[in-house]
Formats: C-alpha cells, sequence, structure tokens
C-alpha cells in the first residue's frame, strides 16, 4: 500500500510539473515585398551559445508555425526559406511566468544576389494540402527527369498510368488538364505526354473542384504549373539526357525491325524578368523506345450457327510489342504590368507528336472442345500478323489574359484561349502463313512471303476550340470574397475515316469503301457561376453553383453498315438511318468546401460536388477499327454524358517538420459508359471476331481512403508515403453484361519517394510505386509495381551544373497485363488475355546547366498567380 500511494504521488507530482512547464513560441511568416504568407519555411529554435537547433518546425499553409513543449530558459530563433534572407530573433525568453510568446508577424525579405548560386538545404515537403487541392512538388520526384509529366504523376498516389499512358484518378480517367490555370480541350494523355518534366515547378490534384472551374470530368482536375521565373535578370536552363539498354538490344526475326530502349532527350529554357516586363521560352525535344513483348490468348465460343459449333475458336499468340514516343514541344510567353494595379500576358505554344507501336505476333489458331484444350485434328492454322499503329499529331494553342486589381478590393480577369489540333492515325494490318521463324518479306520481292490479308486503316480529325472568360471577384472587409464568371466554350471537329483492303497479288488497293466515314461535330458549352467564400472563427468555407449548358450537333455521311454493327448490341427501336445526332441540356452543379482549423496543427476539410462527364469525340464517332486480328471497335454517337457525385473528407496534421494527410473519399457515377463485348461471326474472320462498342448501361461506386505522410530528418532525408485502398463496384444493364452485370473488387496502391543528402553535393532518391488489380465492367486488370533510383550530384567547384543517372524498372517488374470476357448462365462465351512486358532495367544519364545574370533578385508579384 505504501509503495502504490509512493507511486501515485511521484505520478501527480511529475504530472503537475509536467503541466506547469507546458510551453509554445508561435507566429506567422510573412513575405515583405508581397505582404503574403510563406508557407514551409524552416523554423528552428536554438539554446544560447549553441549552433545546433533544439528544437524546430515547418510553417503551415498559411505561414503560421507553433513550437511546443519546450524547457524554460533563452533561446534564439532562426527562421529561413529558399529565395529569402534568413532572419534571427534572440532573446526569447520562457519561463514560469512567460509559457506562451507569440511572436506575430515574422518579416523575410528576397535575397540580393550576383552571378554566384546560392547553397539552399531547407527542405520543403513533396506534398501540401490546400482547402481543395493536394499539391506535389515535381523537383522532389528524380527518376522523372528526362520524362514528361506522365512520368511525375505516374508517382503521385491515387493516380495510376497504364502501358498506353493512360491516366487515371482513384480508378477513373475522365478528368480535364488544366496547364497554368486554363483547361484545354486537347485528350489528357496527349497534352501530358508533351509537357516537359523539367519545365513543371507543381502538380494539383483537385479531386472536389469549385464551382470557377470547369465541370467536365468525374475524376476532377490534374494542374500543371509551369515553372516561372519570378526574380530580376535573365535565367538559361539547358538539359540533357541519353540512356537505353544496349546489352539488350535486339532484332525482330519476322520483320527486321530494330527492338531497342533507346531515348534521348534535350531541352532550353530562358526566363527574362525586368522593371514591368516578363518573357519566358522553352524548347524541347524526345525521343523514347521500348522493346516489348506481347503474350495474347483468346477463345470464342462457337454458336449453332457455325461450323464447329459447340467448340472454341483459340488465337495463341506472343511476340515483339515495341513502341515508341516521339515530341517536340516549344513555349512562348510575355507578362507585362502597365501599371502597379494591371497585367497582360499572352502564351503560344507548340508541339509536334509522334508515337506508335507494332505488334509482331506468332498466332497459333485452331478450334478446340475447351477453353484451354488442345487442337482437334485438321484445324490448327499457324499465322504471322504484323500489326502497326502511328499515330501523328501537331498542336497549337494561343491565349491572352487580361487582370485588373481596382482600388476598392475588386479585381476582373478576361481571358482568350484558342487550341487547335491535326490528329491523324492509320492502322496496318497484315496476315501471312506462318512459314518458320524467317524474315517475312513485302510486296514484289523475290522471296516467299507475300500475305495472304492485309488492310489499311486511316483516320484524320483536325480539332478547333475557342473559349471566352470572364471573372469578377470582390473582397470585402470581413475577408470574405464574391466570385462571378461567365465562359463560352467552342470546339469544332471535323474527322473522315477510311478502311480499304489490298489485293494481295497486284499490291494495290482494292477500292473497298464499305466501311468509309465522316463525322463533323460542334459542342457548345455556355456556362455561369457565383462562388461565395469566407471565414467564421476557425472555419473557412466556399459556397458555390456552376450553370451549364450544352448544344451538341454531331452528324455523319454513311449509315450503311449501322444495322449490321449495332443489332449485334440487341438495340431494339434504334433507327439505324439517323445521321443527326442532337443533344441540348442544362445542368446545375453546386459545390461545397469546408475547412476547420482546429488548432495550428490540426485542419479538417470537407468537399463535395456534382460533376459531368462528356464523352470524347473518339468514343462516339461511328468508325469501325480493326484493332487486332481478332478485335474490331466503333463508337456509338447516341453516347450521353455520365454524373456524378464527389465527396472528400480530409484530416491535416503537422508535427514538427512532419506532416500527415488522411483524407475519405465516395464518388457515385450514374449513366455510365462501359465498354461493351460481343461476339460476331460475319466480318469475314475465321472462328469470328469480338465486337466492341461503348454504351450508357449502369452505375459506379469507389468508396474509400487516401493516405499521404512527409517524413524530414535533419534536413537530409525527406520521405514521402502515399496510398489510398478503396471499394470499387460496378453495377450494368443485364441485358448487355449477362453474368458480369455486377462486379466489385478492394482496389489499393502504394506510393514512396525517397530523397537523401549522402553529402551535400550528392543526392540519392529512390521511389516504389504498387496498384492492385481492378475489376472492369467485363474483366479485370491485373496489378502493377515498379521501382526506380536515381543519383544526382551538384558539384560545387562547376557553378550552375547539375549530373544525374537513374535505373528505371530496377526490379524488372515493368508488365501490364488483365482479361476481358463473358459468361451466359455459367457457360464461357469468350475471353482476351493479354500480358505485356516492358523488359526493364533502363539506364538513364543526364546534365543540366543553369545561367544566371542577375543584377538584383526581387520577387515580381504576377496578379493573376493568386486567382487559381
Amino acid at each position: 500500500m505504501r509503495k502504490l500511494v509512493t507511486v501515485s504521488l511521484i505520478f501527480i507530482f511529475g504530472s503537475l510539473s509536467a503541466f506547469a512547464q507546458k510551453t509554445a513560441v508561435k507566429g506567422v511568416i510573412i513575405d515583405k515585398s508581397t505582404n503574403e504568407s510563406i508557407p514551409y519555411a524552416t523554423v528552428a529554435l536554438l539554446k544560447a551559445g549553441d549552433e545546433n537547433a533544439f528544437a524546430g518546425s515547418v510553417s503551415s499553409e498559411n505561414g503560421n508555425f507553433i513550437i511546443e513543449d519546450i524547457p524554460y530558459g533563452t533561446y534564439t530563433m532562426s527562421v529561413s526559406f529558399i529565395g529569402y534572407q534568413s532572419q534571427e530573433l534572440p532573446g526569447i525568453n520562457l519561463s514560469s511566468g512567460n509559457k506562451n510568446i507569440d511572436l506575430g508577424k515574422i518579416v523575410l525579405e528576397p535575397d540580393v544576389i550576383g552571378i554566384e548560386t546560392v547553397e539552399v538545404t531547407a527542405a520543403s515537403r513533396t506534398s501540401s494540402n490546400k482547402i481543395d487541392r493536394k499539391t506535389y512538388q515535381a523537383s522532389d520526384f528524380e527518376t522523372a527527369k528526362g520524362g514528361t509529366a506522365i512520368d511525375v504523376l505516374s508517382k503521385l498516389p491515387s493516380v495510376s498510368v497504364s502501358s498506353d499512358n493512360d491516366i487515371s484518378v482513384r480508378g477513373s480517367s475522365d478528368f480535364v488538364v488544366y496547364l497554368n490555370g486554363k483547361p484545354t480541350i486537347t485528350s489528357a494523355s496527349i497534352l501530358l505526354g508533351q509537357i516537359p518534366s523539367e519545365n513543371i515547378q507543381n502538380i494539383d490534384i483537385i479531386t472536389v473542384p469549385s464551382s470557377r472551374y470547369d465541370a467536365q470530368g468525374k475524376g476532377g482536375i490534374i494542374n500543371i504549373t509551369t515553372k516561372r521565373n519570378t526574380t530580376s535578370g535573365l535565367t538559361v536552363v539547358a538539359t540533357g539526357m541519353l540512356g537505353g539498354t544496349p546489352w539488350k538490344n535486339e532484332t525482330d526475326v519476322f520483320s527486321n525491325q530494330k527492338r531497342d530502349n533507346n531515348r534521348i532527350n534535350g531541352g532550353l529554357n530562358l526566363n527574362y524578368n525586368m522593371n514591368r516586363i516578363s518573357l519566358h521560352g522553352a524548347v524541347n525535344y524526345t525521343n523514347r523506345h521500348n522493346k516489348g513483348i506481347g503474350d495474347i490468348y483468346t477463345y470464342i465460343y462457337q454458336d449453332e450457327t457455325q461450323p464447329n459449333s459447340g467448340t472454341y475458336y483459340i488465337l495463341d499468340g506472343m511476340g515483339a510489342r515495341p513502341k515508341w514516343d516521339e515530341n517536340f514541344y516549344t513555349n512562348l510567353g510575355v507578362d507585362f504590368k502597365p501599371g502597379d494595379n494591371s497585367q497582360l500576358s499572352a502564351n503560344y505554344q507548340y508541339s509536334r507528336r509522334h508515337t506508335g507501336r507494332t505488334a509482331h505476333y506468332k498466332y497459333d489458331t485452331f478450334f478446340s472442345n475447351s477453353t484451354n484444350g488442345t487442337p482437334i485434328d485438321g484445324t490448327l492454322y499457324e499465322l504471322y500478323n504484323p500489326n502497326e499503329i502511328h499515330r501523328k499529331g501537331h498542336f497549337q494553342n494561343v491565349s491572352f489574359d487580361y487582370f485588373w486589381e481596382s482600388g476598392n478590393n475588386s479585381a476582373l480577369n478576361i481571358s482568350f484561349l484558342y487550341e487547335n489540333s491535326n490528329l491523324d492515325q492509320t492502322i496496318d494490318n497484315k496476315e501471312f502463313a506462318y512459314d518458320n521463324d524467317r524474315l517475312y518479306y513485302d510486296y514484289n520481292s523475290n522471296e516467299h512471303g507475300n500475305p495472304v490479308f492485309h488492310s489499311y486503316q486511316l483516320d484524320e480529325t483536325p480539332l478547333d476550340a475557342y473559349r471566352f472568360e470572364i471573372n469578377y471577384q470582390k473582397d470585402f472587409d470581413n475577408e470574405s470574397s464574391l466570385n462571378l464568371g461567365a465562359v463560352s466554350e467552342l470546339v469544332r471537329l471535323d474527322g473522315i475515316y477510311e478502311y480499304d483492303t489490298v489485293n494481295v497479288n497486284t499490291a494495290d488497293f482494292a477500292g473497298y469503301d464499305y466501311f468509309n466515314n465522316t463525322i463533323g461535330l460542334n459542342r457548345d458549352i455556355y456556362a455561369a457561376f457565383a462562388e461565395f467564400s469566407g471565414s467564421a472563427n476557425k472555419l473557412k468555407y466556399i459556397l458555390g453553383l456552376r450553370v451549364e449548358y450544352l448544344n451538341q450537333n454531331m452528324n455523319v455521311s454513311s449509315t450503311r453498315y449501322f444495322e449490321e454493327v449495332y443489332d449485334v448490341f440487341g438495340e431494339i427501336g434504334r433507327d439505324f438511318n439517323e445521321k443527326e445526332f442532337e443533344q441540348n441540356k442544362l445542368d446545375f452543379f453546386p459545390t461545397l468546401h469546408l475547412s476547420y482549423q482546429v488548432n495550428d496543427v490540426n485542419v479538417l476539410s470537407l468537399a463535395a460536388s456534382h460533376r459531368i462527364n462528356r464523352p470524347p469525340a473518339k468514343d462516339m464517332a461511328p468508325f469501325l477499327y480493326r484493332r487486332h486480328q481478332e478485335i474490331f471497335e466503333m463508337g456509338d454517337p447516341l453516347l450521353e454524358p455520365e454524373y456524378s457525385w464527389n465527396a472528400d473528407l480530409t484530416y491535416n496534421h503537422l508535427f514538427g517538420k512532419h506532416n500527415l494527410s488522411l483524407t475519405g473519399f465516395v464518388r457515385s457515377t450514374s449513366n455510365a459508359i462501359y465498354r461493351v463485348n460481343r461476339l460476331d461471326y460475319s466480318l469475314d474472320n475465321q472462328g469470328g471476331v469480338l465486337l466492341r462498342s461503348f454504351t450508357n448501361a449502369g452505375t459506379q461506386l469507389a468508396t474509400g481512403g487516401e493516405l499521404g505522410f512527409n517524413f524530414d530528418i535533419m534536413s537530409k532525408v525527406k520521405l514521402f508515403v502515399g496510398g489510398s485502398v478503396y471499394q470499387f463496384s460496378v453495377e450494368s444493364n443485364e441485358s448487355l453484361f449477362g453474368d458480369q452485370s455486377s462486379s466489385n473488387s478492394v482496389n489499393w496502391d502504394a506510393k514512396t519517394n525517397l530523397n537523401w543528402t549522402i553529402i551535400k553535393p550528392l543526392k540519392f532518391t529512390l521511389d516504389y510505386s504498387y496498384k492492385s488489380g481492378s475489376v472492369t465492367p467485363q474483366g479485370k486488370d491485373l496489378k502493377f509495381q515498379m521501382m526506380n533510383a536515381a543519383l544526382n550530384f551538384t558539384p560545387q567547384k562547376l557553378q550552375g551544373w547539375n549530373f544525374y543517372a537513374k535505373m528505371l524498372d530496377v526490379i524488372g517488374t515493368n508488365q501490364a497485363g488483365g482479361f476481358t470476357g463473358a459468361t451466359a448462365n455459367g457457360m464461357a462465351v469468350f475471353q482476351r488475355d493479354w500480358v505485356y512486358d516492358y523488359e526493364g532495367q533502363i539506364v538513364e544519364i543526364g546534365a543540366s546547366f543553369t545561367f544566371n545574370q542577375r543584377k538584383e533578385q526581387t520577387k515580381q508579384r504576377l496578379i493573376g498567380d493568386k486567382y487559381f
């Protein structure tokens, strides 16, 4: 009993003592030139007479910081941030009578430097949260150097990139790309594949956008912020990279095509700022090859109408699948401030891109009594099928912006954007009777090997888009604001499609034009929005409403094959002769964003919005593509928009230099668009084909959570860990999908990125990605994992130089795969399995040189920046 009392007294007095010494130092860090808060500044507390930091923290998004549980004593505080002069505050005295100290505003001044470089050791976070977005610092992902925006995105939590560079956010590939706060019409994968990674400053993932942003895209918005020099003087950055796997290079035995992983990248960036004018320009060239191997297995049930009824037609193929991506990109822009309260901006961007792949597959085709059985006697036919796809495009856009701030806390922003693209695609498909592993020649050669079948497809889709937007913002004295805006967006697309076969005896086109067609698409969207933001004590809020009106007209020139194709999908009552397709829709999109500052280290956020996904032209165009030997695909002009509700609940916690973010989310989609596969025996292919089209046929539900963790160790090691886990459910039309009308899976992914400053000029980066398998409406995608590593060297004696070496796919797991199939009453009807192996351990080496010529470094405040 005496021992219990003694222990209790010790515990009580110890607790009282600890409580008595509960201390805190807090403040807010401000930019002297702009009077705006500075997030992620480093705050260190030093004991008097000691050069080592005793405790520390990093300022939050609004510039606030707090350091708690400090023993009594006298301290000096050091505050620093990249591009600013450090500030020291001596004589901070904590005692029993002075336990909590509020330092108020701590003002930092921009550095004044010459041509020499500045060594910076402060570490900013890889990711950060705001009321409506997550922001990722692109420079932390060293293994993406020499690549594009797609390479950076592939390392972010909840973002997935397929083997064909199709991007999805939380399982949805329907999102809109903004470039420096401006929406784009160009396909997301095409645009993101053009932007060099070295040109990217930050990437914003906005899963629940507010009403000021377009309602298009159930997956939300990805905003790319490119690097802009905001300091006076001239800055020139030159970059270069070479890479490959010369020890693995091969030549395809069937075609003599070189199979390699060679890649090259080079770029030049220029920024010039002086007084009221700012110029920026960039040029970049990238060419990347990937050798790759494909493995395909398909079975198709033979119904009672077929000669081999009750059996399965098997296509078992494997071969080389090399692909390439060549891109030229240039950009030129100017910002001019005619006065202190106004700014004019103009920007022009041009790019040229050529992507493609070939598939040199050798197939064993036969009929079998089971889905994985042996050939029925006399049915085995071996063939070689070279299939080649080229996509070429020219893209350009020009934008003009005018910003004006009045003296009564109001601002006006007027912007105009014009986009033009000319994209064409060719698909060349041949079939040779297989005769050993050898070179198969083209027509009119002296060697045996002319094809027994040859088809050629061409489509061209030139696009013009115009966007005019006006925004007005009024700030009130109580820190609330009203934002009003109107948008007009006009899209004009004309497309042609040609399908022809070749006479295998004369090598001349046969003049087969049955599937030839043209389309014209006019899509006009008129929108208006109102958004009110404010705060009440610790609560911040944004309330918004957006109204959008769609006036869309699509016309086709030929319908002669519509009944033959669409009848396969059992579309009863459809007018197969309809050539004009019109949609007029008025939709309302409310949005809500709340952020509650529990204290200086804990923040809760809630966001919800209504979204729409209007189908792209490629899913609507009724062009009958032959994608593979056994696959045909055609769009549907009757497609209607999908609608979704998105909601996020986020908890953000700061502890010292570290940060933890937890998000729960839900996305519910109605009128969902699905790709439907059907068997068809009428398209002149032995054993039948899989015919694909698109339709609105069900609902989707994704519910789960995300985690983001920033960890910093003595500014030497910076670790970012992120991931998500969510339940993905698919409900679809039972008459279309049969046994596959309902499916679900638990999907999860994990991403980690580690930066370790080994010694001051040498940094090591390691990143790892894992993505689980996921159900699709008629199948499943397989799991994916990949690891990359990089070494970065910045020699102190070679001012301006930086060198790096990296290895991609360190553990050799860069594979993509899955299957699509269907059953009816428990019986297998068809299935197509595929695996693509991209043969990793690719080595890249690169260098960059930065030239600065500055008389004085002062921050240039661009008025328009704060309105995104």
